[in-house]
C-alpha cells in the first residue's frame, strides 16, 4: 500500500531529472559543436567547388565563343567554288601522273606492223583513260587484227569503232579507222 505524503512541501527526488537535463544539455552542446564543424567544413568545400564551377563556366564561355568564331569562319568559305577547284586540281594531278611512255608502249604492243597510228587523244578519268585513235592501214585484215589485239589485252577495254574509210572513200588507197577505247593504266601487262 502507498502511504500519502502529508508534508506541506513534500520532498521530491529531482536528481534524475537534473541528470537527464544535464546530459541532454551536454549532448545538445556536443551536437551543436559537431554541426558547426560540419557547417564550416562544408562551406570550405563548397567554396572550392564554387571556385571550380566558376572557372569551368568561364572556360565553357571561352570555348563556346571560339566555336562560334570557327563556325562563322567556316560559313565564309566558298565551299562550292572550292570543291570545283579541288576537282580541277585533282584532274590536273591525274593528268600529270599519267604515263605517256607506258601508254605508248602498251599501244605498240597491240598494234600490228601494218597499222600506223596517226592521232591519239586521251581523256583522263579517275581510274581509266579514254583514248581516241585514228589509225591507217594498207589492208583491212591489219585493222581487224588491231581490234582483236585490243580486245585480248587487259590494258584496253571496250574498243568501239567510230568511223571507217575504205580506200575507195579516202582516195589515198589506205583504210582509215577512228575508234574509242578505254585504257587502264594500272592493268598488268601479260
Amino acid at each position: 500500500m502507498i502511504t500519502p505524503n502529508l508534508a506541506s512541501r513534500p520532498f521530491l527526488n529531482t536528481r534524475p531529472v537534473w541528470l537527464v537535463i544535464g546530459a541532454a544539455a551536454f549532448l545538445a552542446v556536443v551536437l551543436i559543436l559537431l554541426d558547426l564543424r560540419l557547417l564550416l567544413v562544408s562551406h570550405r568545400v563548397l567554396g572550392t567547388e564554387a571556385a571550380t564551377r566558376d572557372e569551368l563556366e568561364k572556360r565553357h564561355s571561352e570555348l563556346a565563343a571560339a566555336v562560334r568564331a570557327d563556325v562563322n569562319a567556316l560559313n565564309r568559305v566558298p565551299w562550292r567554288s572550292l570543291e570545283a577547284r579541288v576537282k580541277a586540281t585533282n584532274l590536273v594531278l591525274r593528268e600529270q601522273a599519267f604515263s605517256w611512255l607506258r601508254m605508248l608502249d602498251d599501244i605498240e604492243r597491240v598494234m600490228p606492223y601494218d597499222v600506223r597510228l596517226v592521232r591519239v587523244t586521251p581523256a583522263v578519268a579517275d581510274d581509266s583513260v579514254t583514248l581516241t585513235f585514228e589509225v591507217v592501214s594498207r589492208n583491212r585484215e591489219a585493222m581487224l587484227q588491231f581490234l582483236d589485239n585490243l580486245l585480248a589485252d587487259p590494258s584496253f577495254r571496250d574498243p568501239t569503232p567510230a568511223s571507217e574509210r575504205t580506200p575507195e572513200d579516202s582516195g589515198t588507197g589506205d583504210y582509215l579507222l577512228r575508234l574509242r577505247v578505254v585504257y587502264l593504266p594500272a592493268a598488268e601487262a601479260p
